[in-house]
């Protein structure tokens, strides 16, 4: 793994600056920026309104191009650029390009106003602009963040957001999830499981990791950057940049963000910029051979290819008890509109408490689950008759709860019941998805 910072570019810069006399301001404020207006409805729980935006403590030297080396700094890795050249050298040719990104709320677009001004919206926008063909018309795009979910749901969404939205697998794959995979169940597998499931596609695809980053200087980076050294990924750093400009007191972090979590407009034009540094990065180096993907995980790839099930799934056997009824409230996409998961079972409180069964074949299973209200209860859940665990579907705003139920080498038939547990019966318990790999 190498890290790669422009160090003698900022001298030439500074060199360049002195000698004319001139002094250079970059401000990511003015960058244009989307202008598709968002289709989707508020925030799921309430978004605290962005506070005072002082101007920045300290006026840059006209030695010091601050800006331009904040993102500099922000190039934690350009990894191994075989893959990254070649997505560039395809968009030039005029060749279509599909891009995806996918991560939390960030990447969904969370507090930009409106949030069709995210980071990721504006990176598809100014690739296409910078490297396709005509204004980008070779780029296809989609953007599968979603509010409040780790990697372990991103791996059960993968293909049914990615490569069946984009109507083919994607040539480069921005994975965020920095600050939503604090406890994350798979403990990683999942986040490695997207990367190889990438890699290994017959196109030659890149990923790109963008290390996020809240406003008290803290993500879980650390458990994600042995993965990327595994695969030689590239990787923009937020922490590295963002925080290296606030120390040097040439923005303050009211300047970069809305909450603990959230960029403001100016954040994800930062965070664009971020990106757009790590593909000039790339496209000046000197190209390498394209790295073999390891042939032994470093976490885990037991996630890799995982399957959906949802209600119109055909290829299991469901009987549905009590949860006859479909959840039309809960986590929905906030820009694109819709419910995330409209094809889920409810549990009809009014109807006594049959279990809802399902049989398959598999070596891992995830349970995708809503917390809700007050009128959500607790649910017992029974693999091959053997109650594994008691899922509470109380305490959040319809977010989605992930847990483990099956995770074995070999694959084999097992049977799930998921009943309402005592004293819960007459509440309800919304069963968004599940995944699972054969």
């Amino acid at each position: 793994m190498k890290k790669k910072v422009l160090v003698l570019a900022a001298c030439i810069a500074a060199f360049a600056l002195a000698a004319c006399g001139k002094e250079t301001t970059v401000d990511p404020e003015t960058t244009p920026t989307v202008t598709v207006a968002p289709t989707a409805t508020p925030e799921p729980t309430a978004t605290p309104e962005p506070t005072a935006t002082p101007e920045p403590t300290a006026t840059p030297t006209p030695e010091v191009d601050w800006y331009q080396m904040m993102l500099e700094k922000s190039v934690k890795s350009t990894g191994n650029n075989a893959r990254l050249k070649k997505v560039l050298e395809k968009a030039r040719s005029g060749e279509t390009v599909n891009i995806a990104t996918l991560g939390g709320s960030i990447t969904e677009g969370g507090n930009a106003k409106p949030m069709s001004e995210g980071y990721a919206y504006l990176f598809a926008k100014a690739f296409g602009e910078t490297y396709g063909v005509n204004g980008g018309e070779n780029i296809n795009y989609v953007n599968a963040g979603l509010s409040g979910t780790p990697s372990s749901l991103g791996v059960i969404r993968f293909k049914r957001d990615i490569v069946e939205a984009l109507g083919a697998e994607p040539d480069l794959l921005l994975i965020e999830f920095e600050v939503n995979d604090y406890g994350e169940v798979t403990k990683g597998r999942a986040y490695e499981s997207i990367v190889y499931d990438v890699l290994s596609q017959d196109n030659d695809a890149a990923v790109i990791m963008v290390f996020s980053v809240t406003n008290d200087d803290w993500n879980v980076q650390n458990e994600h950057m042995p993965i990327a050294t595994h695969y030689d990924i590239p990787i923009v750093g937020m922490k590295e940049s963002v925080f290296w400009a606030v120390r040097a007191k040439h923005m303050t972090t009211n300047k970069y963000f809305t909450d603990r979590y959230h960029p403001n407009n100016y954040g994800h034009t930062v965070m664009k910029d971020c990106i757009l540094q790590l593909l000039a990065t790339v496209d000046a180096e000197e190209a390498e051979e394209m790295n073999a993907i390891p042939e032994t995980a470093k976490k885990g790839r037991e996630f890799s290819g995982m399957e959906m099930i949802t209600a119109k799934s055909t290829d299991v056997t469901i009987e549905l008890g009590a949860f006859t009824q479909t959840d039309t409230t809960g986590q929905g996409f906030q820009v694109k509109g819709g419910h995330s998961f409209p094809d889920n079972w409810k549990k009809d409180m009014n109807a006594g408490n049959e279990p809802f069964k399902m049989t398959l074949t598999c070596k891992t299973l995830l349970l995708n689950c809503k917390q809700g209200g007050n009128e959500c209860g607790n649910a017992e859940v029974y693999v091959d008759g053997e109650k594994v665990m008691t899922v509470n579907g109380a305490g959040g705003w319809g977010n989605s709860n992930v847990v483990i139920l099956v995770d074995e080498k070999e694959a084999a038939e097992h049977t799930v019941e998921i009943r309402m547990a005592e004293g819960n019966e007459n509440k309800t318990f919304t069963i968004y998805a599940f995944g699972y790999t054969k």
